[in-house]
């Protein structure tokens, strides 16, 4: 898993922009500085963003969600041969993400900031604040999958979080010149996550079947499958 980190080097070297900056605490090294540029090893940029313990335990869920979606390393998912996997490996070895991942209303807060993050309506300069909005969403939408968050859904915050699902489904289709499909799948892999894990809804056999065919699949679905987990998730 360790060899993905280091090709996020190259990915990343160019300047961060877009983040937020009224939170209690900064990342002191990121992409594009100097001192990033002299990394050698994913090991010394995970070491690099992690948050000192004597602020991680003193900021609020809200901030820590906050901080966690500005995580340099984020767009890592992009190089895991397993993306499900690159998630899983991000919270265990970033301690902000291990941290939230431990609150009590840390899926609640990811919930909330899921429903507030925008959809943008044409592709970004790398120069724009808002150029990493369209890769911020599914890195979202792949933490909420993530079964240590899912496990922590009850029936009501997983009806919550289906109707932003078809929400965010239905505004990124507007807009494929900046969403594609690959990112449209992580909207798809959270709806069939939730569904598979929400007993309260009636589902058909076949809707059933789908769901876990798409989740076992994921990493190799086809064309066939998509059309049918589509037709399931545009009726959340």
């Amino acid at each position: 898993m360790k060899h993905f980190i280091f090709i996020l080097f190259v990915l990343l070297s160019f300047s961060v922009t877009g983040q937020e900056k009224d939170t209690l605490w900064d990342y002191p090294v990121k992409p594009g500085s100097q001192e990033w540029a002299s990394f050698t090893t994913g090991r010394q940029m995970l070491d690099a963003c992690q948050i000192p313990e004597n602020i991680l335990k003193t900021l609020s869920t809200k901030d820590l969600v906050k901080i966690c979606l500005n995580y340099p390393l984020f767009f890592d998912y992009v190089a895991a041969n397993d993306e499900r996997k690159g998630i899983s490996f991000m919270i265990e070895s970033f301690n902000g993400l291990n941290e939230l991942s431990k609150r009590k209303d840390g899926v609640l807060e990811l919930i909330n900031a899921y429903n507030e993050y925008p959809v943008i309506t044409q592709v970004q300069q790398e120069s724009s604040k808002d150029y990493y909005t369209p890769y911020k969403l599914p890195f979202i939408e792949l933490l909420l999958a993530d079964d240590i968050f899912e496990k922590q859904l009850d029936s009501q915050k997983s009806g919550e979080l289906e109707k932003i699902v078809l929400k965010k489904y239905e505004s990124k289709l507007k807009y494929p010149q900046v969403y594609s499909l690959y990112n449209i799948k992580k909207t798809f892999l959270l709806g069939s996550v939730i569904l598979n894990g929400d007993n309260s809804r009636a589902k058909t056999a076949t809707e059933k079947d789908t769901i876990k065919r798409f989740i076992e699949n994921y990493n190799n679905v086809d064309a066939t499958l998509l059309t049918e987990i589509s037709k399931i998730i545009s009726e959340l």
